[in-house]
């Protein structure tokens, strides 16, 4: 990841503004930091946040394919379809883990992340429990994850 997305995505986190966000921050920031995980869970992040930091990762860069292994907005329960949508636009589709637990997600948004795994390269977790998918939705999950026996996904 270059040092700008890694400045983009801290100045996002600073406009949160709360402690953890600033803490998180100062972390991304810290030349030793490793980027290849990003933990953003539990830091009360709501869908227009999620939607900055989403903002700065861009799914054209290579640099970011090799780079970015895991991320996690888990246990942000405002994150909701809109902050769904925008990270199944942006995350690299390399990516090896996501954590997106009880976030606020339902049909919308699931069918985007959905849509995303289906396009990934590389994807060998995925945890989205406690979200409010349909049967439906849960159905086609399951079945994506029969279809992908390499991968765990936890639904």
């Amino acid at each position: 990841m270059t040092k700008s997305i890694q400045s983009n995505i801290a100045t996002a986190l600073r406009k949160v503004g709360s402690e953890e966000c600033l803490d998180k921050a100062k972390t991304i920031e810290n030349p030793s930091h490793s980027i290849h995980t990003l933990n953003f869970r539990n830091l009360a992040l709501n869908s227009s946040d999620v939607i900055a930091i989403a903002n700065c990762l861009n799914p054209k860069e290579e640099n970011q394919h090799q780079l970015i292994r895991s991320i996690s907005f888990s246990y942000n329960p405002l994150l909701g379809n809109s902050g769904a949508i925008a990270l199944a636009k942006k995350l690299p589709k390399s990516l090896h883990e996501i954590g997106l637990v009880n976030c606020g997600i339902s049909e919308e948004g699931g069918m985007e992340l959905l849509n995303w795994m289906k396009n990934s390269t590389e994807l060998k977790m995925a945890c989205i429990e406690q979200n409010n998918f349909s049967e439906k939705l849960k159905n086609q999950f399951q079945q994506f994850g029969a279809n992908n026996p390499q991968m765990v996904l936890v639904f």
